[in-house]
């Protein structure tokens, strides 16, 4: 069951375009942490149900995932997946040294997703001119029953990909937003384009 896009093509469209600048604004602030290239992919927008989203996000083996929260003008959660493959090069980037205790595992993990979600957060609230405060981030394990209990039953995600071009690391990142916060971002996304 797919579920339409509660954007019209005009609204879709500015929220794709002011997604890539936040996004490259966060890769870019990542770039100057690490001294290296980050590419990312065009941000994709679709509506999908908790169970939609679980599938979505972790169709993945072998990753880190995180969620943090985020309150204001409009509210929701940013979930990470970060790949296993290719931290270790990261971390070295970051200058951890190796071996990798657990815990700068988990360090690194969060600081990884803090400064991503951060910077997109913080540029897309800019751009929109909303006040949003972003919630650390968490370790989590994907449960299904976790998001089958969601208090939303439709939620507007938004997606990128961020990959670290001398590393196979990637990590996804993916805001998703209820239907009361989405209303809000609409009225927004008029009100520049008109």
């Amino acid at each position: 069951m797919s579920i339409v896009l509660p954007l019209d093509e005009e609204q879709r469209d500015a929220l794709q375009e002011l997604l890539n600048i936040s996004m490259g604004q966060a890769a870019n602030s990542l770039a100057q942490l690490i001294e290296t290239k980050i590419d990312i992919s065009i941000p994709k927008i679709s509506a999908v149900t908790p169970t939609q989203l679980y599938s979505l996000l972790f169709e993945t083996e072998d990753s880190f995932y995180t969620r943090q929260s985020f309150l204001g003008d409009v509210h929701g959660e940013v979930m990470s997946v970060l790949s296993r493959a290719g931290l270790t090069e990261v971390a070295a980037l970051m200058d951890y040294d190796d071996p990798l205790s657990k815990e700068d595992i988990q360090e690194i993990i969060l600081e990884l997703c803090n400064i991503l979600a951060g910077a997109c957060l913080a540029g897309l609230s800019d751009q929109l001119e909303l006040t949003t405060n972003l919630n650390m981030p968490t370790l989590f394990q994907p449960d299904k029953s976790n998001f089958d209990d969601l208090k939303w039953q439709h939620s507007l995600v938004m997606e990128v990909q961020f990959v670290i071009a001398i590393s196979s690391f990637s990590m996804r990142v993916v805001f998703c937003l209820d239907d009361e916060s989405l209303a809000r971002m609409k009225a927004t996304l008029d009100e520049l384009l008109a």
